[in-house]
């Protein structure tokens, strides 16, 4: 960590510097006028014409291809349509690069200054007839040769008249639905999403005394969605003032969590430096039922956190000068793992979480990666250099593949770490600590710092001595039960087991939809070893498993068991009545036209998974999850 706080940004000046000296110190030639026009939400296109100044000779657009917090080349740039570039009403032939596919060739004729380039970007998960979820870097392009950072766009948006909206941006005028915000750097412009809508709340978050503003932006389809009782608005106002008793900082001017409440976008959340923008997975239904808020009361809470670490500090391998340079993802682990961990942490400590529902949900997830065989051969480090395979990958066979496991898996590495804190020093110090030497330099600032392994291992040597080296290469490099993987909570007091009754939040999973970090559906991978859908469609077969070893598979779908017809209540019971009768169960499942049975011989009965107490133990648990004095400031 000294190495860095010495001289800030260091790894990111680097290379901004590198990025100039290819431009061959050449400036764009000026700031580039950028509108979005949204004429009919019905239709869902969103029509792009940007005005950029250039010189004479040949240029490269790129199109976004690498998107910060993303961490995969997933730039939707096979959606964009209707490309067309002209000077002074003239066409000018464009042609698209044979091996990038993100980068666009054009000659500007001689005596051209100008260009202006169009085009349309239909967004159907982004926008409903009633409001609109903006991500700028979907509806630009940019010079290449420069750092982004170096170009300067003036950003417009035209939407209905009659809606509202917010973003990090500063708005500089507003006539009717024509928004123009302030002139903003090309990364910093993608790093800032806009949310508009008829239905349209702002609610101030802002701690008293504090010059330093936060406010909870919200759009649905429907007033009523945005209807947030006083219990769930407390909570958000908590978080705040958590986060600022952990990290004694701030690095933004002031933050928007810009929330979307839809039944008809996509779900999901992405950070920002100074919002975020956060899809609800219960929809419309965030606020009205306690099942779905128990699912996404940890989402902003995560989201927030990366301000800290993500977007304030970001690995070395995750910051680069433009969109196109591949990021190098391996430190995920601490930019998702970490982030996991104390957002979840955060979201207890303000009141979105009970305890209870904290350790119900570390449960539910250390069960899902103590029933995850692919940790006998795959080590955790390789699920962080290959992310961008894994994002989006299919769910079939997942648990021998592995996803992304350094979401779930990372948060019990780093309770693992606080744990070895808190107990090296006899309770002196916590990660809490390592939160605020690692985080809280340049209160105020929001210039990118760059951080690698050694200054994690330097920071955490520096909170409480020990061989952090070897502990965490132990724990991303090895495989099977060379991973201590439930250390960390056997080390809380408290102790991983199973009952046949389900916890509150399993039971949301399955009965009210998809939660953060975790598929939708009946898992029975504890028991059958299955992930089932609720019609009964088989997602995931547990590898050598009791369903593996009937001969089931992923994509194949239960038809009866014991000759009576699929439900879920059906599969629970016979489950159930197994474990009595010492019989194997009989399925019927249907898969590729052909219909068969299958014998599954499993008789452990119901197992959902908890977290108990170990009698004469400290409850650490009880002091990570407790509120902290509120600090002084910002």
């Amino acid at each position: 960590m000294k190495r860095w706080s010495l001289f800030p940004g260091a790894v990111a000046l680097i290379a901004f510097a590198a990025c100039i000296a290819r431009a061959d110190g050449k400036d764009p030639a000026g700031s580039v006028a950028l509108t979005v026009r949204l004429p009919n939400p019905q239709q869902a296109i969103l029509y792009v014409h940007e005005v950029m100044p250039v010189r004479p000779g040949p240029l490269q657009l790129d199109y976004p291809e690498w998107i910060p917090g993303d961490h995969a080349p997933d730039g939707p740039v096979g959606t964009m349509m209707g490309l067309e570039i002209t000077a002074g009403g003239k066409r000018i032939a464009w042609l698209r690069d044979e091996v990038d596919m993100f980068a666009f060739h054009v000659t500007v004729p001689a005596g051209v200054d100008r260009i202006d380039i169009r085009f349309q970007y239909p967004a159907p998960d982004r926008v409903t007839p009633h409001l609109l979820g903006l991500k700028w870097n979907e509806v630009a392009l940019y010079q290449a040769g420069y750092p982004t950072s170096a170009q300067t766009y003036e950003p417009t948006l035209v939407i209905p008249a009659r809606w509202g909206y917010a973003s990090a941006l500063k708005t500089a005028t507003r006539q009717g639905g024509r928004i123009a915000f302030k002139p903003v750097p090309f990364n910093t412009l993608v790093d800032s999403p806009v949310i508009a809508g008829e239905y349209f709340r702002e609610l101030d978050l802002t701690p008293a005394g504090s010059p330093v503003h936060r406010y909870l932006d919200m759009v649905a389809d429907r007033a009523a969605a945005l209807d947030i009782s006083d219990t769930q608005l407390a909570g958000y106002r908590h978080l705040v003032e958590q986060a600022q008793a952990l990290f004694h900082s701030h690095h933004y001017d002031d933050y928007h969590f810009l929330l979307t409440l839809s039944d008809y976008v996509s779900t999901g959340g992405l950070e920002h430096h100074q919002s975020s923008d956060d899809r609800a997975r219960g929809g419309a239904k965030m606020f009205a039922d306690a099942g779905h808020f128990m699912l996404d009361a940890s989402l902003l809470p995560h989201e927030y956190t990366h301000s800290w670490n993500g977007k304030f500090m970001r690995p070395a391998g995750l910051w680069q000068p433009n969109f196109e340079r591949p990021e190098r993802t391996r430190m995920v682990w601490v930019y998702e793992g970490l982030t996991t961990y104390l957002g979840d942490v955060l979201t207890a400590r303000s009141g979105l979480w009970s305890p209870a529902t904290w350790r119900q949900a570390v449960a539910y997830r250390a069960a899902a990666m103590a029933h995850q065989p692919g940790r006998e051969w795959r080590p955790l480090i390789d699920t962080t250099v290959a992310a961008q395979l894994l994002y989006g990958s299919t769910a079939a066979w997942s648990n021998w593949r592995r996803q992304t496991d350094f979401y779930r898996e990372g948060e019990l590495l780093w309770l693992a770490v606080d744990m070895k804190i808190r107990t090296l020093s006899r309770d002196r110090r916590s990660i809490d600590d390592f939160a605020r030497r690692f985080f809280g330099v340049d209160n105020g600032s929001y210039r990118t710092h760059t951080y690698t392994f050694h200054d994690v291992v330097a920071t955490l040597d520096a909170v409480q001595p020990y061989d952090w080296t070897s502990f965490l290469h132990d724990w991303l490099y090895g495989v099977g039960r060379q991973v201590p993987l439930l250390v960390g909570i056997d080390a809380s007091g408290w102790r991983l087991a199973y009952s046949d009754q389900p916890s509150g939040y399993q039971q949301a999973h399955e009965e009210v939809g998809e939660g953060e970090l975790s598929r939708q559906g009946i898992n029975a991978m504890f028991t059958l070893g299955l992930f089932l859908d609720r019609q009964g469609t088989v997602e995931d077969v547990l590898w050598n498993g009791p369903a593996f070893q009937a001969g089931l598979a992923p994509g194949m779908k239960l038809v009866a068991i014991d000759g009576h017809p699929y439900t879920t209540g059906l599969l629970r019971s016979e489950i159930a009545q197994a474990q009595k009768s010492k019989k194997p169960l009989q399925i019927t499942a249907t898969g590729d036209g052909v219909t068969a049975p299958y014998t599954i011989d499993y008789e452990g009965g119901l197992k959902y998974p908890h977290l108990v107490r170990v009698p004469g133990t400290v409850d650490y648990l009880r002091q990570i999850l407790a509120p902290k004095p509120l600090a002084n400031g910002s």
